[in-house]
């Protein structure tokens, strides 16, 4: 790597691939990540010299806040340190963003088999009009073991399958609400019916 900072917007689920693939010094997920955790980082990263140190931070959420206490030690990192940030599109203040490259990896395959079951089946519902975007929620939340998780995943897909078309003005505005909403999965008790209702009643309709 030849900078020191990028940045990835999409899914979360990208975090175990990338993980895998950069092999990292530090590695964490955050539902939120807050100004605590950017203090945190800060002083971890500033511990001492590393010859070669990747920091890998996946966050669903990221304050303000956290973002400006980051923007130092993007622009000037110890030697031999890298940050990779994931979040969801559009939460990243332009000062942040400025300082960062998008991460591309290459040979880095994204698309699992039962990530790409998650990518058709979002795929299919953003095809549909609303009245059977609302009738899939009804047969996808009846089964409540897991179900937290399960939606999670699939506003991940949503997400991805949003991003393909991120020309598309309404697509672009459907991933800031995706992010915007995201936060509500890590209540203590969300209510899933009424996020995915929300989603199947303004996400664009794509062919």
């Amino acid at each position: 790597m030849q900078h020191h900072a990028y940045f990835y917007e999409g899914p979360m689920s990208a975090f175990g691939v990338y993980k895998e693939a950069v092999k990292p010094f530090w590695a964490k997920e955050f539902e939120q990540f807050g100004i605590d955790d950017a203090r945190d980082l800060v002083r971890l990263a500033s511990l001492r010299n590393y010859t070669e140190a990747v920091f890998l931070i996946a966050a669903a959420s990221i304050t303000s806040e956290a973002q400006q206490a980051l923007l130092k030690l993007f622009e000037e990192p110890q030697q031999g340190t890298t940050f990779i940030l994931i979040v969801p599109y559009g939460i990243l203040l332009p000062t942040l963003k400025s300082r960062m490259l998008v991460y591309e990896p290459k040979g880095v395959a994204l698309e699992s088999l039962e990530l790409r079951r998650r990518l058709d089946a979002a795929k299919e519902f953003l095809s549909w009009p609303y009245k059977q975007r609302s009738e899939w929620i009804t047969g996808f939340l009846k089964e409540e073991e897991g179900v937290r998780e399960r939606v999670r995943e699939f506003v991940d897909a949503l997400e991805v399958e949003l991003h393909k078309h991120i020309a598309n003005k309404e697509a672009r505005e459907g991933l800031q609400d995706i992010a915007h909403f995201r936060r509500y999965l890590s209540d203590r008790a969300p209510s899933l019916k009424m996020i995915l209702e929300h989603f199947a009643a303004t996400l664009p309709l794509l062919r």
